[in-house]
């Protein structure tokens, strides 16, 4: 697709302690250890965050947060959460979001061990980060295998085939921009319509499920 309108930015913030401004964005955030406060609202180890404008996030030492930016294609970068510890853009991927409203989805997926997801794809796009464990991702563009710290990108339409280790427990958390008119419905479709009625191993935990405007 060439009709690219805008980035989705991830970043896996390691915070030493401090405070940072944020510029205006489309901003999701996952705490993945410790807390934070963000926007004068405390989050702790597990909650999610959504923020529509800029952001002030303190945190103490040893926080770490999964973050998410849906920006304009144009928008120029910027990272001043690197100025208060470690922050790594792990994927900038370009998309294309109708609007002039979407709908923004953040979820954490746990597969019990050796479990896996039969081969799918979803009505939405986004990009996933492994919490623990590993995960083998085949998909349209070969195999590949996620341990903790990896982040992917699923497009929208590609299918996928997810099989988790063998021997732990495996949970990534994802962020999606999907169509607001999928707002609270289930965006996935199996490859084989037989795997519809096979059991659901893996656990699904929604967190946030919003429409935001982008102009």
């Amino acid at each position: 697709m060439s009709d690219y309108t805008h980035q989705l930015r991830f970043f896996a913030d390691r915070i030493d302690g401090g405070a940072a401004s944020l510029a205006p964005a489309i901003r999701v955030i996952y705490v993945v250890a410790g807390s934070a406060r963000i926007n004068g609202a405390d989050c702790d180890q597990g909650a999610g965050m959504l923020i529509e404008g800029a952001a002030e996030i303190e945190a103490g030492a040893d926080a770490q947060l999964a973050r998410w930016e849906l920006v304009p294609i144009a928008t120029p970068f910027s990272n001043p959460m690197a100025g208060i510890g470690e922050s790594l853009n792990k994927r900038t991927d370009f998309i294309h979001v109708p609007g002039p409203e979407t709908g923004i989805r953040l979820d954490t997926v746990t597969f019990p061990t050796g479990t896996r997801a039969y081969r799918h794809s979803h009505v939405s796009c986004g990009i996933r980060y492994i919490l623990r464990g590993t995960l083998e991702i085949n998909s349209d563009h070969g195999i590949d295998l996620m341990e903790q710290g990896h982040a992917w990108f699923e497009a929208v339409d590609e299918t996928v085939l997810a099989i988790a280790s063998e021997t732990t427990e495996t949970q990534f958390v994802r962020m999606m921009v999907l169509p607001a008119d999928y707002h609270g419905k289930l965006t996935i479709t199996y490859v084989d319509p037989a795997d519809d009625d096979k059991p659901r191993e893996q656990i699904n935990n929604r967190l946030l499920d919003e429409i935001v405007q982008i102009g």
